[in-house]
């Protein structure tokens, strides 16, 4: 005994794939704006950076100049008092 099985195919149906695409919002800025209006999240971040760099050296250099005077006073403070009888 022979058994044949038989498929039947619509002619008309028809296959149709959609495809998800995900939009992530960005976060950049217009650089139009934020240079004209100055608030731009990086402008004030480089900002402060360059103003703390200013301030250390400003400190630093302020240090170094008093330990320079102190260096150069002191040596000289005792040779005075190394003179007086």
């Amino acid at each position: 005994m022979i058994t044949s099985q038989t498929t039947q195919t619509n002619p008309n149906q028809t296959t149709q794939t959609s495809q998800l695409v995900l939009s992530i919002p960005t976060a950049i800025e217009k650089p139009s704006t934020w240079m004209r209006d100055g608030y731009s999240p990086t402008e004030i971040v480089l900002a402060i950076a360059i103003l703390t760099s200013l301030t250390i050296g400003g400190i630093a250099s302020v240090i170094v100049a008093i330990a320079g005077l102190v260096r150069t006073l002191v040596p000289q403070q005792q040779e005075d008092k190394s003179k007086i009888p």
